[in-house]
């Protein structure tokens, strides 16, 4: 909505174009005026001021003020930023190589999800008050979801890949993404990462150590556990072409079979070993009196850990395996078992724990007495030896002996930890509301997108300390109150520049906007 109208200051009348825009920091409609010149206040004719012609031309008529020229005012900063951030990490590009028909609406939709915390049907209302190049029906997202088909994906993830190339660490993850949805073969009950009691798919990407983007996804049926994906992935890289890449990979992607695939492939790796696995627990009683001497203290991030390595041959490879102790993280995990343990025996004193409950049968043993009770035991050995292993964690690798490096490529599976929570809680996947596989693969690949474009952002914003004054809301949102008014005869004018504007531009290394440049 707009209007054209007066207003009267020290004695003066000055005429302005008033636009109404919404502020979705305060939440509320506010209005912005354009000062587009005064009233002579003999005469009352209207005297336009240089805006007035900027916008309207030196042969404009200033006679007729009855009708608002405008024609609508849109969101522009933060799509600004963020068709900046496609260009500037090369995805905007790729898409146009690989998609030529439809690269506009997949950056569209990414966008709106990247944007707004909202479904993606929701994205034509959001494109018409936005500055973005379409504004896709949910018929239109409906057909390009079931287009985005598995040999297109593979393309574009082929030239990404390629693209993403430099020498760098590979995190390897997998998340759960629930769905109600009965028409989905994916969609099946499963280890739930967020404990839900919901059917689930499973996806599985990896993401740059250096770069902290996206490098490649896939989805799994949700029955599949964690370390039957490793192989999967593997085989993929075959196809991707990507080379010299290193695998780091939590404790529950390891298997025997899994690192026998990497080592055959000449594949680098640093894994989590389980304490469930002989090998890590051997390790840590062979180093339990060692590896707490001050010669072995090495500093990562400004915490202190202890440090030991032993090498290894596994398939007649050369491996190492790190063991690690840090001492505050044992004192809490000892307190945290006993705390456990004292609230489980007090529930079974009490009756609000059953002596069946899993919990209860892992740390207590139970003997029937003559009056029918039963004496409760607390499992020592067994609670003795989880308390040995308080403060430890293993890593085995083939990279290197090095025990500070290894930790820290170790650290950068937190990417992908962090990047998994952005692409469910803030890029509308937590829960599909899809009806087919297709268009599941397709509604995926879309926040994959939108999270190569997100983690750009997130990545710049950690680099130039924004994190200080802004979360990625707040950004978008200081960054929606500069917008852009197109009025009728062609002519666009955006809204002033704030300060912080500017400072956010600066930080991004992008040039401030003029109209005449959009």
């Amino acid at each position: 909505m707009s209007f054209r109208g007066e207003q009267v200051i020290k004695g003066t009348t000055y005429v302005f174009e008033a636009i109404a825009q919404w502020d979705a920091e305060k939440q509320q409609s506010r209005q912005k005026r354009i000062y587009i010149g005064k009233k002579d206040p003999v005469t009352g004719a209207f005297l336009p001021n240089k805006k007035y012609y900027e916008l309207y031309g030196e042969d404009a008529d200033t006679t007729n003020f009855q009708t608002s020229s405008v024609m609508k005012s849109v969101d522009f900063g933060n799509i600004y930023l963020m068709d900046h951030a496609s260009s500037a990490c090369g995805l905007k590009q790729v898409l146009v190589e690989t998609f030529p028909d439809c690269w506009e609406d997949i950056l569209v939709c990414a966008m709106h999800s990247c944007s707004e915390n909202e479904a993606l049907y929701l994205c034509e209302d959001w494109a018409h008050n936005s500055r973005v190049p379409s504004a896709p029906s949910s018929q239109d997202i409906s057909r390009l979801l079931k287009e985005l088909d598995e040999d297109r994906r593979m393309l574009f993830y082929k030239k990404w890949a390629q693209l993403r190339g430099e020498k760098e660490y590979l995190a390897l993850d997998i998340s759960s993404v629930s769905s109600w949805s009965e028409l989905i073969n994916y969609v099946e009950y499963g280890y739930n990462r967020d404990h839900e009691d919901l059917p689930q798919v499973n996806l599985a990407m990896l993401f740059g150590e250096d770069s902290r983007l996206p490098v490649f996804a896939r989805v799994y049926p949700g029955s599949i556990k964690d370390v039957s994906t490793l192989a999967g992935m593997v085989a993929f890289l075959d196809q991707l072409q990507l080379k010299q890449m290193h695998f780091v990979m939590d404790k529950g992607f390891y298997s025997a079979k899994g690192v026998g695939v990497l080592l055959e492939k000449y594949i680098k790796f640093a894994i989590g070993l389980p304490f469930s696995t002989g090998m890590a627990k051997e390790a840590v009683r062979e180093n339990t009196e060692a590896i707490a001497s001050p010669a072995n203290a090495i500093e990562v991030d400004g915490h202190i850990y202890y440090a030991a390595v032993k090498k290894l041959t596994i398939n007649r490879r050369r491996t190492y395996l790190h063991i690690y102790y840090d001492r505050e993280r044992a004192a809490k995990e000892h307190d945290r078992l006993m705390h456990k343990v004292i609230r489980i025996e007090n529930g079974l004193i009490d009756g609000t724990v059953r002596m069946d409950s899993t919990e209860a049968q892992k740390y207590f043993s139970f003997q029937k007495n003559r009056e029918g009770t039963y004496n409760i035991h607390r499992k020592e050995d067994f609670i003795r030896e989880q308390l040995e292993l308080a403060g430890y964690f293993v890593i085995l690798t083939n990279d290197s002996k090095d025990p500070e490096y290894i930790l820290n490529i170790y650290r950068t599976k937190d990417v992908v930890e962090k990047s998994f929570d952005n692409i469910k809680n803030e890029l509308d996947l937590e829960r599909l509301r899809i009806h087919s596989d297709k268009a599941m693969e397709g509604r995926i690949f879309i926040g994959f997108i939108s999270l190569i474009i997100t983690s750009y952002i997130r990545k710049i914003m950690e680099d130039k300390n924004l994190y200080s004054s802004y979360s990625l809301s707040k950004l978008y949102s200081e960054l929606k109150k500069l917008r852009l008014i197109q009025f009728k005869n062609g002519k666009q004018v955006l809204t002033e520049l704030t300060s912080n504007h500017k400072a956010i531009f600066k930080a991004f290394n992008m040039k401030v906007p003029v109209p005449s440049s959009l």
